[in-house]
């Protein structure tokens, strides 16, 4: 009887233990689906039915926005980075000059583009100017080559780039001023130039006529510049008083050099490349500081002035001098004639070999006895000259 009773306990408790188990996975099961259900789908996850059944804002608000935002804020940054640097490009050449706008305006009656202008915006990295009407000086070209600050990622790539290959130029702000003497300014051709000796070596490289002189230093110049010059003579007379004055120390780090020349900045490919062109060639970082370009402002005023003593004869030069002068012209010029040559001999070469390629398909088409034929023609054609030559030697 008690045995019984044992048992009827056990099961029933073991039957409210097992309610209470399932009721338990029963609630757990529940919340888990009620937290599901309250998990907002995705925009992807709904139906076209669902989509169509929301309003606009419901769609907007649904949508995942992240990727837009980004490409909205990247652009706003490349936009606000390019009027930057626009913006600076433009204000540095407009600075620079206005800075040397006394020497110009002194000696020449137009200074700018035009009358309204300074100067032409070619590009965001480009600018350029103008001068001109004065004695012995046809015209002055200003040009402008700053750094790509309005593309930041070309910035970076030309500056990565510079340290890996030498046909890449690390991004900088530089200034060409090349003076051009008018037709009657007539004077010998002959190249001479003060060069920086902070890149020198790539100055030389990257300009055609400074690797036709020889370099050496010179007491006439600060010991931070080199002269680059075809004959001694040259720079005895063309560095004069005034351009020794103008020149210090410090005017090295941003004056790049100073160059009298005839010859192109571009190596040769042809004879008419080497036809003496006169100029006057001042190269230079741009810089804004007014104690530098009133110390760049006296450099052009001096070459300005040696211009006109070498148009008025007052700077000539020994025959002997001259004489050398054109011997470097003349080997530049067999040089350039002997590749003409060569590039003349290998193109007949291309065409003989073109030529009897088309000999042997044309024979390869013929039938057999054609063959023989043009073989004993040629073999009769081969004894006749042979024939001729006994004959001569006879």
């Amino acid at each position: 009887m008690f045995e019984g009773l044992s048992k009827l306990l056990v099961g029933s408790s073991t039957t409210a233990a097992a309610e209470k188990a399932a009721s338990t996975a029963s609630s757990v099961a529940a919340s888990a689906t009620s937290i599901v259900a309250n998990i907002p789908k995705k925009y992807t996850q709904y139906t076209l039915e669902e989509l169509n059944e929301l309003s606009i804002l419901q769609r907007l608000q649904l949508h995942d926005w992240t990727l837009e935002m980004l490409t909205f804020g990247f652009t706003i940054v490349f936009v606000i980075l390019f009027k930057f640097g626009d913006y600076y490009n433009h204000s540095i050449v407009t600075k620079f000059l206005k800075g040397v706008d006394q020497v110009f305006t002194g000696n020449f009656y137009q200074f700018g583009t035009s009358s309204n202008e300074l100067y032409i915006k070619d590009s965001a990295e480009n600018y350029s100017s103008y001068a001109t009407g004065r004695a012995n000086i046809d015209k002055v070209n200003i040009t402008f080559k700053l750094k790509p600050r309005h593309n930041i990622f070309v910035f970076c790539l030309e500056t990565i780039m510079s340290y890996f290959t030498e046909s890449v130029l690390a991004p900088t702000d530089r200034v060409d001023i090349e003076i051009f003497p008018s037709g009657n300014a007539s004077y010998d051709n002959f190249i001479q130039a003060v060069v920086s000796k902070i890149g020198m070596n790539d100055y030389r490289k990257f300009n055609y006529f400074l690797s036709l002189t020889k370099t050496s230093d010179s007491p006439l110049i600060p010991e931070s510049f080199v002269v680059m010059t075809e004959v001694n003579e040259i720079q005895e007379k063309v560095i004069t008083p005034d351009l020794r004055d103008s020149l210090t120390l410090d005017a090295a780090n941003y004056l790049r050099f100073i160059s009298f020349t005839d010859q192109p900045s571009d190596r040769p490919e042809s004879l008419r490349d080497l036809l003496p062109k006169r100029r006057i060639i001042i190269s230079t970082h741009l810089v804004t500081g007014e104690s530098q370009l009133q110390q760049l402002s006296k450099v052009l005023q001096s070459i300005f002035d040696t211009v006109d003593k070498l148009s008025a004869r007052e700077i000539t030069f020994k025959n002997e001098t001259l004489r050398k002068i054109v011997k470097t012209r003349e080997v530049e010029v067999n040089k350039i004639q002997k590749l003409i040559d060569a590039a003349k001999e290998e193109e007949l070469a291309e065409e003989k070999a073109k030529l009897k390629q088309q000999e042997k398909d044309k024979f390869r088409s013929l039938s057999r006895d054609e063959q023989i034929k043009l073989e004993k023609k040629a073999n009769e054609k081969k004894q006749r000259k042979l024939q001729k030559k006994q004959r001569v030697k006879v």
